[in-house]
């Protein structure tokens, strides 16, 4: 498998979220009304959704060792 830079990877990362959106893998969006501000999440849904999303972050020692600065640093 060929090294990929950072922005190749957020690349994929970003087309791999567009094709199952648009595949349907994601829930659609909640009505204004419906969501509850100031919450990450709002049901059980959503706390997979989040769970999963949160799995393929990586960490800022991960983001260092490829390159990545924190934004902004602080």
């Amino acid at each position: 498998m060929a090294f990929k830079t950072p922005e190749q990877a957020q690349e994929d990362y970003v087309r791999q979220q567009i094709n199952k959106t648009q595949q349907g893998d994601y829930p659609k969006h909640k009505k204004v009304e419906e969501a509850e501000n100031g919450s990450m999440i709002n049901d059980m849904e959503d706390l997979v959704q989040l769970g999963e999303d949160m799995e393929q972050m990586k960490t800022n020692s991960e983001d260092h060792e490829n390159g990545l600065k924190s934004d902004p640093e602080q």
